[in-house]
């Protein structure tokens, strides 16, 4: 009788054991899933010609530019997956593959160059040209949206995983950036309205200088000597031309995808109304008319009539 009972005992320590062993790989399996969860891309895990992968996207890229320099049809949209390493960034990758910057930084949704903390994911496609996304969600998607329908580029609809999810993109093989596309995203779609200048006032809340109230300033102040040349921010035409009580003398230009710039405070006006501008072309030269403080540019950037901070569109190295 003894040993029956000890040998249920011992049956039930072993059964006990084994439920929480179970419910261990249970625990480590789901927590391990996201590791163990697949690609759908082929993965390279080094852009060297140790990886087979790598070397099969090497020749895929080549043998799109020798069917394009036969005059055949590119061969078939293939995609691959990359997780990058430290040090990577766009220009190495695109200059590695071979590949156009703007081709990765559209696959990958990027509105900027932006350097990839180890491990980003990447999708690299075996050869040149745009993703427009189907749905534009940022300023440079409407770019290029309007741009590709306006020349109505010949391409096909894709669908790209991106972190697990699916986007629709419109793919143009061999199509790269139109110059305002590449301006937008490099940062340098405006260049600097003067020579030289300090900010003395920025973009946003401020304390009025002749109401002492706090306003929104809708542009960005540039101290700069009387007389100083004023440049047309990029090339565009002359929407208005005038005098107001607060900026004073001031210029309006007209540019493509709805932008506008303005230069108020002007001393004289260099061109006409309606007149046709280009990027660098002195337009006016500072002054202090209308509510002002001292001889300075106030300048402006607005998208369809919205104000936008002038900063991160230009080139500041002239403060």
């Amino acid at each position: 009788m003894y040993d029956g009972v000890r040998h249920i005992a011992r049956a039930e320590r072993i059964g006990k054991r084994l439920l929480v062993a179970l419910a261990l790989a249970t625990f480590l399996i789901a927590s391990a899933a996201p590791l163990l969860a697949e690609d759908p891309y082929p993965v390279i895990k080094s852009l060297t010609n140790d990886d087979v992968l790598y070397r099969q996207l090497e020749d895929d890229v080549a043998l799109y530019y020798q069917r394009i320099q036969n005059g055949k049809p590119p061969p078939p949209l293939g995609i691959f997956a990359y997780r990058t390493r430290k040090g990577d960034d766009l220009y190495g990758i695109a200059a590695q593959v071979n590949l156009p910057y703007e081709t990765i930084a559209t696959a990958n949704h990027l509105v900027h160059p932006e350097a990839f903390a180890p491990g980003t994911r990447l999708i690299i496609p075996n050869m040149p040209g745009l993703f427009v996304p189907a749905v534009p969600r940022t300023e440079l998607d409407y770019l290029m949206t309007a741009w590709r329908t306006k020349t109505g580029d010949a391409g096909q609809f894709v669908n790209l995983i991106e972190g697990g999810d699916s986007g629709r993109y419109y793919f143009v093989p061999g199509a790269r950036f139109h110059p305002l596309e590449r301006a937008y995203f490099l940062n340098v779609l405006f260049r600097f309205p003067l020579p030289k200048a300090v900010v003395t006032s920025r973009f946003g809340m401020r304390v009025d200088p002749f109401t002492r109230q706090v306003a929104f300033h809708s542009g960005i102040d540039l101290a700069a000597p009387w007389g100083t040349d004023v440049y047309a921010a990029r090339s565009g035409t002359v929407a208005e031309v005038g005098r107001d009580f607060t900026y004073g003398n001031y210029i309006i230009l007209d540019h493509s995808a709805g932008y506008q710039t303005v230069y108020g405070h002007l001393s004289s006006i260099l061109v006409r109304l309606h007149e046709e501008v280009t990027s660098g072309m002195i337009i006016g030269k500072v002054g202090s008319s209308g509510l002002s403080t001292g001889p300075h540019l106030h300048f402006e950037i607005r998208l369809r009539g919205r104000p936008e901070d002038p900063a991160p569109l230009l080139p500041m190295d002239g403060r």
